[in-house]
């Protein structure tokens, strides 16, 4: 199974949609998804962040904090909606997101975790719970932390190969992943498990999933070193033709522009460039020129412009 990351300002609807053109994953995840935000107050604020199209099935929301009944309240919402599945953040290594005992700073607090994964599980009605997490908060505690969880019997557990005070620095331990499978055939043989970290091609992918045992591949970072890096066959994105980068990276820019209508920031878009363009010869120019713009419609008529040779080396 290959699966999408969940990451925040990267997989909104509309990288989704992309991703549904061009090489859809077996699972979607959305951005990080705040639990208290849930609450009718907030209502306005989450309503866009929720929307998803019926081409980015099946779908499971990630959300985030530190009190049950946010959880309760979200994943309630949730299942109304029609995600088809709820995870819960026990991973993300943000320094003041672990202080107030968020996301990895669960790790520190197990009952905390139990209490979480309850709420939502009481409010799912069925619906699958799973966790996402890491191997420890500042040392490896893959046989207490991810034993702990999986007494649990999440509906699936996706271990990232680091400890929380790694943050993305050090090559990921996938032996530490294989370790966590282990546990789970000896623990809740019916959790799936789910490998993370520094996966960037299908290679890579399978040669993981086969090493740890893994059921399913969940890939973040690597999306932007190949956006085909979940077809089963074919080219990389590097290989593509000229017209295929530049025409996908316009659409990704107008469906930016008509989904979120200015409710969402242009400049997040820039992170993109790098995915698209960094397999044409002419990069460092279309890259340095691509930040220079701060509105959707400069850029797509600079990016039009590319297409018809205004970029020296354009064919």
């Amino acid at each position: 199974m290959r699966i999408l990351a969940p990451m925040e300002d990267v997989t909104d609807t509309v990288f989704r949609r992309i991703l549904a053109e061009l090489a859809p994953p077996d699972l979607y995840f959305t951005e990080f998804l705040r639990a208290d935000l849930f609450h009718p107050r907030f209502s306005g604020r989450m309503q866009r962040r929720l929307e998803f199209s019926e081409a980015e099935r099946p779908i499971i929301a990630q959300i985030w904090g530190n009190n049950p009944a946010d959880y309760a309240i979200a994943t309630t919402r949730l299942r109304q909606i029609g995600y088809d599945g709820i995870d819960i953040n026990m991973g993300c290594p943000a320094p003041k997101l672990v202080k107030k005992g968020c996301c990895a700073g669960l790790i520190r607090t197990p009952k905390k975790a139990a209490e979480l994964y309850a709420a939502s599980c009481d409010a799912a009605q069925g619906l699958p719970v799973s966790i996402k997490t890491r191997i420890g908060l500042d040392t490896p505690e893959t046989e207490d932390w991810i034993g702990f969880l999986l007494e649990l019997k999440p509906a699936a557990v996706t271990v990232h190969g680091r400890t929380a005070a790694e943050m993305s620095d050090p090559p990921a331990d996938w032996e530490q992943i294989a370790c966590a499978v282990e546990l789970r055939n000896r623990i809740s043989p019916t959790t799936v498990m789910v490998g993370n970290g520094d996966i960037a091609s299908a290679a890579q992918l399978q040669t993981a999933a086969a090493a740890s045992g893994v059921e399913g591949v969940m890939i973040g970072r690597g999306i932007f070193e190949d956006l085909l890096v979940f077809r089963r066959h074919g080219r990389p994105w590097i290989e593509q033709p000229r017209a295929v980068v530049f025409e996908t990276f316009i659409r990704h820019v107008e469906l930016h522009n008509s989904y979120w209508q200015g409710e969402r920031n242009f400049e997040i878009l820039k992170k993109f460039a790098r995915a698209y363009l960094h397999g044409l010869p002419e990069f460092e120019t279309l890259y340095s020129q691509v930040m220079r713009y701060h509105d959707h419609g400069s850029l797509v008529a600079f990016l039009r412009q590319a297409v018809q040779q205004a970029v020296p080396g354009l064919e």
